[in-house]
């Protein structure tokens, strides 16, 4: 039986093992972490546990101050920063169940309201925040460039020095032009939900 619980400390390796393996096949798949970010912010962590296993997580790092660290609200709120399920538990409700446990343990706190950014291009993400009623409602974009497409976002000046690859965040209304200098562009979508 999976059991949603809080993080603790001893679970730092596998907390790192189910999230490098639950973005492999996701737009993420190369944002690789070797230990569990901590955050400036207080933040929700939970964990589901399968038999001393983790096999999802969600960590919302959330804001008392307003608009502290969430996009647009004027009511202190949350941040998902990460949400992953292993694959072989997707489809059994474990992201549903670890986001409930976390909305209760946030509305403890004060907090009414949550965010969570999204690539376009990750589906079944976006499915899954929008069947929990979250709302898009801004966008920007990630690209990534690798040489030689880097020189054409900028120019190390130092001696012997060259940008090799590129990530970068790009807020302007013509991604177009992100899209013929990189290798990969991302539209990164904002969901809100209230609760």
């Amino acid at each position: 039986m999976i059991t949603i619980r809080k993080y603790r400390r001893d679970d730092e390796r596998d907390w790192v093992r189910c999230r490098v393996l639950s973005m492999l096949d996701t737009t993420w798949y190369d944002d690789v972490l070797t230990s569990k970010p901590s955050y400036q912010n207080p933040a929700v962590q939970v964990v589901a546990d399968y038999n001393g296993r983790i096999v999802g997580l969600m960590d919302v790092e959330y804001d008392l101050p307003i608009r502290g660290i969430c996009y647009r609200r004027e009511t202190p709120g949350g941040v998902i920063r990460t949400l992953a399920v292993l694959p072989e538990y997707r489809g059994e409700q474990v992201a549903t169940h670890l986001l409930k446990y976390a909305c209760d343990l946030l509305r403890e706190e004060g907090i009414s309201h949550l965010e969570a950014w999204v690539r376009k291009d990750d589906a079944p993400a976006c499915t899954f925040f929008q069947r929990r009623d979250f709302q898009s409602s801004y966008s920007y974009y990630h690209f990534y460039a690798s040489s030689p497409q880097c020189r054409s976002f900028g120019d190390c000046r130092m001696l012997d020095c060259f940008i090799m690859k590129v990530y970068g965040e790009y807020i302007g209304s013509s991604p177009d032009l992100i899209r013929e200098k990189a290798d990969r562009v991302y539209e990164c979508l904002l969901y809100e939900r209230s609760f």
